[in-house]
């Protein structure tokens, strides 16, 4: 089995920002700034140059860190001006993407070591017309390209690699089986069988999969 290492934050990837102090009034200033994304969830995008921007504090490299390393360099930056700041970080993005059949599905990754076979499981992805031999999993780098790995679900390989655990952003493709065209039931499911892999390819044109 494929040694689990934490997630490590990349570019285009979101997260959430909270703090606390005994400085009231400086707390509640943070809380009220919108994020330079426009967001009232306070939401940061880490940018190409692997930076963050915060309002009063400016920008801090966090792209190839993990999220508790991050939350510890946002500390450090902010109590050189506010010393007993406390910083708490986490994913705002924290989803993995399905694309099966005539379904598509965004679903939580709700822990950090979530096996394949578990998202699939909450995902109930499991009919017949899936073809579980040429299973595609989307994964951006930490410099924001992508990559990509196809492989037998059926096999041991799959648990002997690092797509075995799942990570914020996945995106999972099954491939409709070659005999699910004679399980087609109506016109509108034929129709969808035939869309969902042109959906796919279009959304992943568009965020730069």
């Amino acid at each position: 089995m494929h040694e689990f290492t934490p997630y490590k934050l990349k570019v285009g990837d979101m997260i959430a920002c909270s703090v606390s102090s005994s400085d009231l009034e400086w707390v509640n200033r943070f809380n009220t700034v919108l994020s330079v994304d426009q967001n009232a969830q306070k939401n940061y995008r880490i940018y190409e140059d692997s930076t963050v921007i915060l309002p009063f504090f400016g920008t801090a490299k966090i792209a190839g860190c993990t999220v508790q390393e991050a939350e510890v360099i946002l500390q450090k930056s902010m109590q050189e001006s506010v010393k007993d700041v406390q910083v708490k970080v986490s994913m705002a993005n924290n989803n993995f993407y399905i694309y099966a059949e005539n379904k598509r599905g965004t679903y939580p990754v709700y822990k950090e070591n979530l096996t394949i076979y578990q998202a699939l499981a909450i995902a109930n992805q499991t009919t017949g017309m899936m073809d579980l031999s040429r299973v595609k999993i989307l994964r951006k780098a930490e410099d924001g390209t992508t990559r990509e790995m196809e492989f037998d679900l059926r096999t041991q390989a799959v648990i002997q690699s690092e797509f075995y655990y799942i990570q914020p952003n996945d995106y999972i493709y099954f491939p409709t089986n070659k005999n699910a065209f004679f399980n087609v039931s109506s016109l509108s499911s034929f129709t969808s069988m035939l869309s969902a892999p042109l959906m796919f390819f279009l959304y992943s044109i568009t965020y730069n999969f």
